[in-house]
Order: C-alpha cells, then sequence, then structure tokens
C-alpha cells in the first residue's frame, strides 16, 4: 500500500527544527540526536513505518516499498501589497490542511506592522506544523520610549527563555522537557555577530538558536513538541559624563513548532519539512523597500532622545538592510544551500514546473502525478494508475 505525505514551503528567516519520537525518558537523546538528517529519504521511510494505526493516514507501505507522496504548498501575503503574493514555499505531507500566511495589523507594529502566522494541521488534527511569528522587544534605563512604535518591554535576554516562554502562549500549560543549542541554525546567522567601539562607549550583537522539547495535553491527549527559533540581541552601552546609559535589544525570526500526540512526532520527518522552505526573492524585495521605509521614519524619531539611540537605531537599521540584502542573493545560491542542507536531492526534468524543473530527494523514481503531486519510490515496478489509481509520467533527471 502507498502511503500519502503531502509537503509544504516556508520561507522566513531563521526557523528550526521539530521534535522527536520517543517518551519523556528518551527526550534527551533524541535531542542530542536531531541535527540535520543525512539521508531525507530515510527520515521520511521512517515515519512511514510508524504505527500502522496512526491517525496520520492509512496502513504504511513496508519499509523495502520506499514510496512517498507529497504536494508542494505556498504561505501567501494576501494583504500587504497591490495582490496576494506568496512569501515562502514548502511541501507539506499530503491531505494536511493549511491556514494562515503573512498576516498585517496594527498588533504588529513593532515587526514593521507585519508577521508570519501560519500552520498545516493533519486530516485528524493531531498533529500540526506551525510558523510563529517574529517578535521584538527593547528595554533601557534612562527612561526612553522605545524606538519603534508598538514595542514593549519583555524580561528575555537569553533565547531560551525566550523559546520557553513562547512554548507557553502557544500551547496553554506545555512544560519543557529538555532544551539543545541549535548551533547549525546559529551559524546560518553568524554574519550578524558584531561588537562596535564608540567614543562614550559600545555595541554588540549577538546571534543565539535552540529548540526546547515540550511535553503538553490537548483535550486529554498526551502530545508532544518542539519550538524552535533564532534570536537576536543587541546591547548599547554609552556613558557622556551623566552616568552609563544601557539599553537593550531583541528580535526573533519567526518560529518553527511542531506537535503530535506522544509517541509519534517524527524529528528527522519534520526537520526535513522545514529545510523545504524557500523564500520568494520578488516577495523579500517588496518587504526589504517597507522595511527600508519604517526603519527612516524610526530612525528619524529616535534623534530626538538623545545621542546614545541615535547610535543604537542607526546600527539597527543597517544591520537590518544588509540582513535583508543578504537574504535576497541569487535563487541559485538558496537552491545550492538547499541541496547541500539535505542530502541526496536530485534535479528532474519537468515541463509543468516553474523553470523546467523540481527538485526531489534522491531515489531510483520519480513520477508526477495529474494532479500536481509528486511520488519517489525505490519499487521499479511502481504503476500509479493501478497504485494509485491516478495517471502519471515518471520523470528524467536533469543531466
Amino acid at each position: 500500500m502507498v502511503r500519502r505525505f503531502s509537503i509544504i514551503a516556508f520561507a522566513a528567516a531563521g526557523v528550526i527544527a521539530a521534535c522527536p519520537r520517543g517518551s519523556d525518558g528518551q527526550a534527551g537523546a533524541l535531542l542530542a540526536q536531531s541535527g540535520p538528517t543525512a539521508e531525507v529519504l530515510a527520515s521520511f521511510v521512517q515515519l512511514a513505518a510508524a504505527d500502522a494505526g496512526a491517525a496520520t493516514g492509512p496502513s504504511p507501505p513496508s519499509a523495502a516499498s520506499r514510496t512517498l507522496r507529497f504536494q508542494p504548498s505556498v504561505i501567501v501575503d494576501a494583504t500587504g501589497f497591490e495582490q496576494p503574493m506568496g512569501a515562502t514555499s514548502i511541501f507539506i505531507p499530503h491531505g494536511w490542511q493549511t491556514q494562515g500566511g503573512v498576516a498585517w495589523g496594527r498588533e504588529y507594529a513593532c515587526t514593521n506592522g507585519y508577521a508570519f502566522n501560519w500552520l498545516a494541521r493533519s486530516p485528524d488534527g493531531s498533529s500540526v506544523i506551525a510558523v510563529l511569528p517574529g517578535e521584538r522587544w527593547e528595554s533601557n534605563n534612562y527612561g526612553a520610549a522605545p524606538s519603534t512604535p508598538g514595542c514593549g518591554t519583555a524580561p528575555y535576554t537569553n533565547v531560551r527563555q525566550y523559546i520557553e516562554a513562547l512554548a507557553r502562549k502557544w500551547r496553554p500549560g506545555a512544560r519543557a522537557l529538555d532544551y539543545r543549542p541549535r548551533e547549525d541554525l546559529q551559524r546560518e546567522f553568524a554574519h550578524m555577530n558584531s561588537s562596535t567601539q564608540m567614543p562614550a562607549g559600545g555595541t554588540r550583537t549577538w546571534v543565539e538558536a535552540g529548540e526546547a522539547l515540550i511535553a503538553f495535553s490537548d483535550r486529554g491527549r498526551e502530545m508532544r513538541g518542539s519550538v524552535a527559533a533564532v534570536a537576536v540581541f543587541t546591547h548599547n552601552r554609552a556613558d557622556y559624563g551623566t552616568g552609563p546609559m544601557v539599553s537593550f535589544i531583541g528580535h526573533t525570526f519567526p518560529a518553527y513548532a511542531v506537535a503530535a500526540p506522544n509517541g509519534q512526532l517524527n524529528l528527522g520527518y519534520f526537520e526535513a519539512i522545514r529545510r523545504t522552505m524557500k523564500p520568494n526573492p520578488v516577495w523579500q524585495k517588496r518587504i526589504a523597500g517597507h522595511n527600508t521605509a519604517i526603519g527612516q521614519v524610526a530612525l528619524e524619531e529616535s534623534i530626538k532622545r538623545g545621542r546614545i539611540v541615535t547610535e543604537s537605531r542607526e546600527y539597527m537599521t543597517r544591520l537590518q538592510q544588509e540582513t535583508w540584502n543578504a537574504s535576497q542573493e541569487s535563487a541559485d545560491r538558496r537552491a545550492r544551500e538547499f541541496g547541500e542542507a539535505i542530502k541526496g536531492v536530485e534535479t528532474y526534468d519537468d515541463a509543468n514546473a516553474p523553470g523546467g524543473t523540481v527538485e526531489l530527494s534522491q531515489t531510483n523514481h520519480a513520477w508526477r502525478l495529474n494532479d500536481g503531486t509528486y511520488v519517489l519510490t525505490d519499487d521499479p515496478n511502481f504503476d500509479p494508475w493501478r497504485d494509485l489509481q491516478m495517471e502519471g509520467r515518471q520523470l528524467e533527471a536533469t543531466p
């Protein structure tokens, strides 16, 4: 029997992994193994070979079959510009339903008026993949108002504090079972680390990334989940002869969260999904222009608050622009990074795909079905009409 999967695409910078399978006693060991998957296909097959009674789909195939089915999806910005625009692409398990996207509103004033707020849910509602809004907060010891309208204060001075608080906000009553730094994600943003000395003081910016394994109850059912995030912290200190003036700014990229019934949460599977996220360069360019305009207004206002606030805002504005510029590098570079991150990717000729090619996990045989979904299998005798009652054609690897 062929088991169906669907995979959607998300692409905001700085999101992270998913949670492992297993009980509380296995949490530490499983998190220790939750780095990047070396065999994406094997990760999917591991899930496919899980409990035949799992609520995520019909009975799984045998391990020897190794047949996968999934579909592409898009996280949409429906209201930010003149017309709806795809912000990020992602693959999701077949049959899962999505909701949300890029949301705009006054509640997101601190993050320039918008935020990712999206999820995909399994047919029975028991399993979830979510992209949670990024956040920003400020504090200082001299009584100045936030440099960006709508920002508040928060006690988080490291990413672990933030992630554990976010988990409780996302799933009330959630308790942390384990935590680990995500050095792989942290390295992706290492270019943001800096230290700048100024005549009256200095500014230091650093990046932290981590992941928490959580447990919670949902309608009487014991659940497991994972919340991962990347945070950027900036500490400013200056003394103009009236005593030290200190400010602290923290902001996070959209977080990646997953949940499933206890015993059914497969880390490799959800990590592979996270890594399919690709941003739309057109949307990123428009957002960069928006952020630049917002940043300029905030900069002009910050000048009124004194030299320390001005120096901090100038630095953050420049850092923001450099970050967005880096994220808009060529699609070739992003595709190469994606391929390097997920071993076993193969490019196939597909006249119906954008650009005439599609990237799929490497396997012996790849098919495109007439409904736009794909099937990967190492079964040389696979027949889409016989096995799925659907017509399709086999794809050839791009030379």
